[in-house]
Order: C-alpha cells, then structure tokens, then sequence
C-alpha cells in the first residue's frame, strides 16, 4: 500500500527544478520566486541578529550607566507590610509598598515608601537601592532579562523578514493564477471552436 504524500512535500516538488516538458513557463518563474522569498527570509537572519545583539548591548550599557552611582543601604520598616498589593505603576503587580527610613551618609534620617517583601513586619530591616540623589532607585535588571530581550528583538526582525517574503510571494501568486486562470479560459475558448469547425466540416 503506497504511503499518502505530504502536502508539503508534494507543493516543494513542484518548485525544484527539473526537465519537465509539461512545465510551463509561469510555473518556472513561480519556482523562481519561491526560490528568491526563501533567500529572502534566509538573508533576514543576519540582520535579525545584528538588531538583537544591539539591543542587548545598549541594555547593558544603559544599565552599567545608571547603576554606575546606584548602591544598596539598609533600611527599617515603620509599618507592617500587606498582603498583596494591585499597581498599574512601575512596581510589579503584586509587591506590596510600606514606609521604611534610613539614614543618609550625612548622618540625615530619610522616609520613603518603596517595594518590601509581603507580610514583612514593623522593625525589620530590608534592602533598598538607591540613586545619585539618595531617592529610591529599581534594582539592576537581570542580564538574563537583557538578553531575552535581544532575542525577542531579533525574532521580531526575522518573522518581519518572513512575514514579507511570504506577503510578496503570496501577491505574486495572485496575480499569476489570475493570468493562468484568464489564459486556461481562452484556451478552451479556441478548443471550443476548433471542436465546432470540425463538426461542421
């Protein structure tokens, strides 16, 4: 029994090149075309990894710049912290704020409310970041989380790239078939005829 044939595989035989004297001539410029988008998708990866890699490079160094002066100091709950917290502000979803103080290298107590870990209690102590003013600062970024986003970068470049390979190789297919479509009418239009004349003679 002759196994079934791939779908695919049966649509990539179509484009690869052979003698075939049934081949038409649009049907050698469709494998042309196919050929050039698979190029196309092909050439897009090294630009896709140029834009993830600059990305990822631009992170770091925008983080090694603002980190440069951002340092850790230790700091004392006033308050119990709550359970959970809702924000559509920087602080992620879910970490609760309470008020802590600490004390400046000028010796100057400060107040601020910053990110504590959930169901922290009045008293204990917590890290805070800092920036060059001595205001509350976010913690570095994960390099991790840097390079994920260079990757995602470089996926978003490469589907670009595939997404318009296969946008003009789908338009000129169009626009192919309604030829072939135009041309198949006109030929059965001439073989209609010819079948009339021969059963009229």
């Amino acid at each position: 029994m002759d196994k079934p044939i791939n779908p695919l595989v049966s649509r990539l035989r179509l484009y690869r090149p052979d003698g075939n004297p049934l081949r038409r001539r649009s049907d050698r410029r469709e494998s042309a075309v196919a050929l050039a988008a698979v190029i196309l998708v092909l050439v897009s990866v090294w630009p896709a990894v140029l834009a993830g890699r600059t990305t990822y490079e631009r992170a770091l160094q925008d983080e090694h710049a603002g980190g440069a002066a951002r340092h850790q100091v230790t700091a004392t709950l006033l308050r119990d912290a709550p359970r959970t917290r809702i924000s559509f502000t920087e602080v992620p979803a879910g970490q609760p704020t309470a008020a802590v103080r600490w004390t400046a290298p000028a010796g100057a107590g400060r107040v601020a409310e910053v990110p504590v870990p959930a169901l922290a209690k009045a008293g204990s102590t917590v890290k805070v970041w800092l920036d060059a003013s001595g205001a509350p600062a976010p913690p570095p970024a994960d390099v991790a989380v840097l390079r994920m986003r260079g990757i995602a970068t470089g996926m978003l470049v490469l589907l670009g790239g595939a997404l318009v390979a296969v946008g003009a190789f789908a338009g000129w297919r169009w626009r192919a078939d309604r030829r072939r479509y135009r041309e198949w009418g006109l030929a059965w239009e001439r073989a209609d005829e010819q079948w009339r004349h021969r059963r009229q003679t």
